[in-house]
């Protein structure tokens, strides 16, 4: 049923911008109806004909990025994650076999959180003070049970240090714990956000003074180094910047002094922390794809180091995300322009991130997964572009943006994204039979088609707001 629903959506589309289904795969440009024959005579409604690509696409001579690391990961709260963690000695299977359905990527505990987390059975009770009272201990069989989820998952751990109201006695509780938690790899954070360490409202990230980045770098470089000492030879990422051009003109010197083996930064393009700001049209748009490139120059300053460059926390809107907008198939759209644009500019990959609010790719709910239209672009896009493939931008293509695709078999060779409101042909050629894989800002789901042409020139149009992988054939 979901088949013949896609097939009839993407033939409408096609009518409505002026083709017509010959069959599988081809369109043609036939007049719709004899009462707008005058449109189509007139200059000013003829279209332009579409843009040929021919596949397979030829990288010789031409500036590609490689992918070196899987391209998203996530990024949970610890209280989130002990909630999900929840029941009996091994958490859900349905978990483990979502994460591994994801890919088993990354997993860090992390986020505002991660400075108010403390070991299990260190909180005094009564707590002697409000900060103390404001602290999540953590359960004292959490470290067992994520152990569980991971050997089931396989999924690499990086586990958040508490640095702004945390000791060294508890990072090395923390230390201990998640070695004896991880299956597939660890590495720890120390701290979240530092830059905002010096506001009272987390939710603002306004510019502080231009004498406080150096004390605040200053400040943070010694409580990190005097906690990193519990992490003793494990990787070290960060610094977790909320906005790294807070700290851009002192990053190099954060990076060198801890020897972090990945930069990471934190970047959401929107903000769910007012009333008006989030909007599907503001997620939509090219400012909400592009944002990594505004953060090229970590990537710079990364490189320099001799280190990989994440995006170690992102998702659609700061402050939980939207409902209605970071919750619907826009959503999944946006996430694959973001992170396309992300690996282009050079970071190795894009943590999403859970609160327990409406961007959180899914959602737990005792033995249940339940998937949100994001978690569908998430899954696409780890299976789209494994580590070992090469993206390179194409300016040519009218009315589209599109990314063509080296890789091993199985991995898609081109990505066109029809960023415009309304569709959009293209004509491929060299291939008398593609598969592809679609996203659409109004339809969840992922919608698979096989198309065909005898002439190995194939005709579709994408409708607005929409994205496709476009398979060659086997």
């Amino acid at each position: 049923m979901r088949r013949q629903l896609c097939l009839l959506t993407l033939s409408l589309v096609a009518l409505g911008a002026g083709w017509s289904w010959l069959g599988a795969g081809e369109f043609s440009g036939r007049a719709l109806a004899a009462t707008r024959s005058h449109q189509r005579n007139s200059p000013r409604h003829r279209q332009p004909p579409p843009s040929e690509v021919t596949l397979p696409h030829n990288f010789a001579g031409a500036p590609s990025a490689a992918v070196t690391m899987i391209p998203v990961g996530l990024s949970l709260e610890y209280p989130l994650m002990a909630q999900y963690l929840e029941g009996s000695a091994c958490p859900s299977p349905a978990l483990a076999e979502e994460l591994r359905r994801l890919g088993s990527p990354p997993l860090a505990l992390a986020g505002l959180t991660q400075d108010l987390t403390a070991p299990g059975g260190t909180l005094p009770n009564p707590p002697p003070s409000w900060e103390i009272g404001r602290l999540y201990s953590l359960p004292a069989d959490f470290w067992s049970r994520l152990h569980c989820l991971l050997s089931a998952a396989g999924d690499p751990l990086t586990a958040g240090i508490n640095a702004r109201t945390g000791q060294l006695s508890w990072a090395a509780q923390i230390v201990a714990g998640a070695q004896s938690a991880a299956t597939n790899g660890l590495d720890f954070s120390l701290g979240n956000e530092p830059d905002l360490y010096h506001l009272l409202n987390y939710g603002s990230v306004a510019t502080p003074p231009s004498n406080e980045e150096s004390a605040a770098v200053s400040l943070y470089l010694q409580v990190a180094t005097y906690l990193q000492q519990a992490v003793g030879g494990e990787g070290v990422i960060g610094p977790e910047l909320a906005a790294a051009a807070h700290w851009q003109h002192r990053l190099p010197q954060v990076i060198s002094a801890l020897h972090e083996h990945a930069v990471g930064v934190h970047l959401y393009p929107l903000t769910a922390c007012s009333q008006s700001a989030a909007t599907t049209e503001a997620l939509l748009s090219a400012s909400a794809a592009n944002a990594p490139r505004s953060l090229a120059w970590v990537v710079a300053d990364a490189r320099a180091a001799g280190v990989p460059a994440l995006l170690s926390e992102a998702n659609s809107a700061s402050c939980g995300g939207r409902a209605g907008v970071s919750d619907t198939p826009a959503a999944a759209v946006w996430a694959v322009r973001f992170v396309i644009s992300a690996l282009i500019t050079g970071f190795r990959e894009v943590r999403f991130h859970f609160s327990g609010g409406p961007y959180d790719p899914f959602v737990v709910r005792g033995e249940e997964v339940i998937r949100r239209p994001l978690e569908t672009a998430l899954a696409a896009l780890n299976q789209w572009l494994p580590s070992g493939v090469s993206l390179q931008p194409l300016s040519h293509i009218r009315g589209l943006r599109a990314t063509a695709v080296q890789g091993p078999a199985g991995t898609p060779a081109l990505i066109l994204d029809n960023e415009n409101t309304r569709a959009q042909a293209v004509v491929l050629r060299g291939e008398q039979t593609i598969r592809v894989q679609e996203l659409n800002a109004a339809l969840a789901g992922l919608h698979p088609e096989q198309l065909t042409s005898p002439s190995a020139r194939i005709r579709m149009v994408l409708p607005p707001n929409s994205v496709m992988a476009v398979f060659s054939s086997p």
